[in-house]
């Protein structure tokens, strides 16, 4: 999501930004949690800045993101729009003050990239909206469908489905199929957005399901509560089964029409 920096890093894409935002993600209050995450950093020590700063200024730039509804990141608009939560006066300073720290030029960020001006560009539109400093949205996406518009990844418990498993295979085929037919295109179309991303979970348990709008994407994570081998006579009647239920869900939730037929 972030190729228009190359190959730096946006503030996300650390395992401890990861972590970090996941935690805030599973607190029944996002924004007391932000909160307190934002106040112990600023309590740090100057030695121990490093080990927390990504989590910060991952947060911070959430705070931000927010408050504008602008950044350049995809995985933030997903997050926000999971997690809605509201920005006091408290949390915006401390996200300010969080976001000043983390990007000062002697911190530990700026040893970390080597195109460090280039970072802070890609930043510059969450430290904008944390000083309450004027900008433009940017403009609307104008999505190429032409490519296709539904991917999907699949996996179980403990890793990514074998790519020449019977579903895996089965699976792709019909994806392929989707983005084939002119009647899904345009039942997809209205969404206004480039693309669906299916995440499925193929291991027994309960159906669960999750969907979330970007600004580009739209993300369905879903636990289908069975596993992925399967008797061969019953694989091509699951797998319409599964890729029905993850595309009414984000039909449902971006309100998009019925469904077409399947192809065949």
């Amino acid at each position: 999501m972030d190729d228009e920096i190359g190959f730096l890093e946006g503030p996300f894409d650390s395992d401890e930004a990861a972590d970090g935002v996941a935690v805030i993600e599973e607190s029944d209050d996002v924004a007391a949690a932000m909160t307190g995450l934002l106040g112990e950093f600023l309590r740090f020590e100057e030695e121990d800045l490093a080990d927390a700063v990504d989590a910060a200024l991952a947060v911070a730039c959430l705070v931000a993101a927010r408050m504008s509804g602008i950044a350049p990141d995809e995985r933030a608009h997903h997050w926000l729009d999971r997690n809605p939560f509201d920005v006091t006066e408290d949390l915006r300073r401390l996200a300010a003050a969080a976001f000043a720290i983390a990007t000062r030029p002697d911190g530990p960020l700026a040893h970390m990239h080597p195109d460090w001006q280039g970072y802070l560009d890609h930043v510059e539109p969450y430290r904008k909206a944390l000083a309450g400093e004027p900008q433009e949205m940017p403009a609307p996406p104008v999505p190429d469908l032409s490519k296709g518009w539904l991917w999907a990844t699949w996996s179980h418990r403990t890793g990514s489905l074998p790519a020449r498993s019977p579903y895996a295979v089965t699976a792709g085929r019909l994806v392929s199929a989707l983005n084939e037919t002119p009647a899904w295109t345009e039942w997809w179309r209205p969404s206004g957005l480039q693309e669906l991303l299916v995440f499925g979970t193929l291991a027994t348990g309960p159906y669960a399901e999750q969907v979330s709008r970007g600004r580009l994407t739209a993300e369905a994570w879903i636990d289908f509560g069975h596993p992925h081998l399967l008797p061969d006579e019953d694989v091509e009647r699951e797998v319409a089964a599964d890729l029905h239920r993850a595309l009414s869900a984000a039909g449902r939730y971006l309100g998009l029409a019925s469904l077409p037929p399947l192809p065949a």
